[in-house]
């Protein structure tokens, strides 16, 4: 019995572009390289991707538990990666 993969509906569906030296562009933020944990760099990742998320969003989407979220993300915080606004969670600006 073969699986087949199907993508969540939920993520936004891009095409990636070649950028200026000919190499693909999806439009993602690189990880930072101060980021070593496997669960910071998803979560990390999906911010990136999604513009942002609440603890619900992402738990629903990455299946991690909320318990394990919240020091991930204050973990971002304390980076200066991530900005809290109330609920929310965004990329800080570059």
């Amino acid at each position: 019995m073969v699986t087949m993969y199907t993508e969540d509906p939920r993520l936004p569906s891009s095409t990636p572009s070649l950028d200026a030296d000919g190499q693909l562009d999806w439009l993602v933020e690189p990880v930072p390289d101060t980021l070593t944990s496997s669960q910071t760099k998803l979560v990390y990742l999906y911010l990136s991707i999604r513009r942002g998320g609440t603890v619900e969003e992402l738990r629903d989407a990455l299946g991690m538990k909320a318990i394990t979220l919240y020091p991930v993300l204050d973990h971002l915080v304390g980076l200066g990666l991530v900005d809290r606004d109330d609920d929310r969670y965004v990329l800080q600006a570059a």
